[in-house]
């Protein structure tokens, strides 16, 4: 049976991206796993009367969030690669040894390839090349999920270990979200008093431009599956976050479609089909 393999930074990117999609191939009994390249040791800590009595243990409180989190979405298969927060670039963090920005390349692709070849995915998601917004762990998600891809096969590049076959899944589409959205936040906070007219006028730098999204998945039908795997995630989700107060036109569209674009496919396809393994018998 064909496969999934869903590849994030952090905790709570699995759930905000593609939630509905992990949820809609779980109920389908197609096998979905999940990897995470970090436990999200960085960032802010809300919904806690205490928050730096956690920050040392952060990693493992959102462990625990995204295990209850894969539990709203019906996913039962989910590793962690073994890297660090990076942080954002700047940021202390960004240049702790064990960060996955700072991982050795080669290394953290292998990782990911001993997944691939243990799973057997026909269709593997990372992010596009910009990491959504530029974050230095999604923009990794993209390379080493990328390069993984194509090295499931590559003998040469990341020799067979005891038990691995090669393995060449079908399709990589890479996880986004549409520029148009983005604009839609920025006229809110516009209306808001937020930022001025001359911001909300910039071109903004996040997000995917329309016509590069190839793919559109519908997961109406997952919509509360989606909302209770990201609340799961109590630690990254404050009382005002843009999640829980977003108008209900936006709402319609976050919880109701996906936007994934496909940059490669082995196997003959509809870049726009609505089903991830179209093309794959």
């Amino acid at each position: 049976m064909p496969g999934l393999l869903a590849f994030h930074a952090h905790p709570d990117d699995e759930a905000l991206s593609m939630g509905g999609t992990l949820a809609r191939y779980a109920a389908a009994e197609v096998p979905v796993v999940v990897v995470h390249g970090t436990r999200g040791e960085e960032g802010e800590i809300h919904n806690h009367d205490d928050p730096e009595s956690i920050r040392a243990t952060l990693g493992e409180v959102r462990a625990a969030e995204v295990a209850a989190a894969l539990d709203a979405l019906g996913v039962t298969e989910h590793h962690f690669l073994g890297y660090r927060d990076s942080g954002m670039m700047g940021e202390a963090s960004n240049q702790h040894v064990d960060s996955f920005w700072h991982a050795d390349f080669m290394e953290a692709t292998g990782r990911l390839v001993r997944l691939i070849r243990r799973y057997r995915p026909d269709v593997i998601t990372a992010y596009d090349p910009y990491g959504g917004y530029g974050h230095p762990d999604h923009i990794q998600v993209h390379r080493v999920g990328t390069a993984a891809f194509f090295g499931g096969g590559d003998i040469g590049r990341f020799p067979l270990e005891e038990g691995e076959v090669p393995w060449d899944a079908k399709k990589l589409y890479w996880a986004t979200f549409p520029r148009s959205g983005v604009k839609r936040m920025v006229e809110m906070r516009l209306a808001a008093g937020e930022i001025t007219a001359e911001e909300a006028a910039a071109e903004p730098g996040a997000g995917s431009r329309d016509e590069d999204i190839t793919t559109w998945i519908d997961v109406a039908e997952y919509a509360i599956a989606k909302e209770k795997a990201v609340l799961a995630h109590r630690t990254q989700i404050p009382e005002d976050s843009w999640f829980r107060t977003m108008p209900a036109e936006m709402r319609e569209g976050f919880f109701g479609r996906e936007p994934l674009t496909l940059a490669f496919s082995r196997v003959p396809t509809d870049p726009g089909a609505t089903d991830l393994f179209d093309g794959i018998g």
